[in-house]
């Protein structure tokens, strides 16, 4: 999406070239400046904090997943391809390899798992086990 939000700043400054140069120039770094601003801000964050798990906008209490799965190769390939789950909530990049299955054991909760593309899958799981953990010493 970067390649893509310089290319297409560029190409909109560039129209204006013959009009007149200046205004091509300024056109294209405020386009650009403008398309890396929505890069940044709509690009989903993966994060463990305060016993949640926030996979872009959305967000699940750590105590209702169960163990995190990291998935590579054609464990991954399989996961996003044959084996897909409509029910699951899914935040894939296509060009990431790697990823997480995280089963959602919340009975009321129609969705089936978590799925999310990541390339340091193991950091994430052991971010996702260690709030699990804390969570159910504080309750014990």
């Amino acid at each position: 999406m970067w390649i893509v939000a310089v290319t297409v700043g560029a190409a909109l400054g560039l129209i204006l070239v013959p009009l007149s140069l200046t205004v091509a120039i300024v056109v294209a770094a405020v386009a650009i400046s403008a398309l890396l601003l929505l890069v940044v801000q709509y690009s989903p964050v993966l994060e463990v904090a305060d016993g949640r798990f926030h996979l872009g906008r959305a967000q699940i209490e750590v105590e209702l997943l169960g163990v995190p799965e990291v998935l590579g190769g054609e464990e991954w390939a399989r996961t996003i391809g044959q084996d897909f789950e409509p029910l699951a909530h899914h935040c894939v990049r296509g060009w990431t390899r790697t990823g997480l299955r995280i089963e959602v054991r919340d009975p009321e909760d129609p969705t089936t798992a978590w799925v999310a593309s990541t390339r340091r899958p193991d950091d994430l799981a052991l971010a996702l086990r260690t709030a699990q953990t804390l969570h159910e010493q504080g309750r014990g």
